[in-house]
């Protein structure tokens, strides 16, 4: 599976997120005291890819994880308030999360 298709299946997984999450602002079930956000299904996405090794899970998992990466430094915890709509569509989240990509794509590319 060639680099560009595996980065285009890693931008449509943050673009299909953020325009689904836009417009149901859904969470999981807390799972004891654990509310859970899609970062964490994108690190267990990553780890069957080692096992597994099938790439769309590689680039699904760390799509999911880097699109929540910027509101761990907006909250500066992964402890987030139930109502972080507001700052997941904030220009912030948004620009954190290209940036990242960005940044990603140039290490690996290179």
């Amino acid at each position: 599976m060639s680099f560009s298709y595996l980065f285009l299946i890693y931008a449509l997984t943050i673009l299909v997120t953020r325009i689904f999450l836009t417009f149901f602002h859904i969470h999981g079930k807390k799972i004891l005291s654990i509310q859970p956000h899609h970062y964490m299904h994108g690190i267990i996405l990553v780890a069957l890819y080692f096992m597994i090794h099938w790439t769309v899970l590689l680039a699904v998992g760390t799509a999911l994880v880097v699109d929540e990466i910027p509101l761990f430094f907006i909250f500066k915890t992964w402890d987030w308030p139930d109502d972080h709509w507001k700052q997941y569509h904030s220009w912030q989240s948004v620009v954190g999360a290209v940036l990242i990509s960005v940044a990603g794509f140039l290490v690996v590319s290179f």
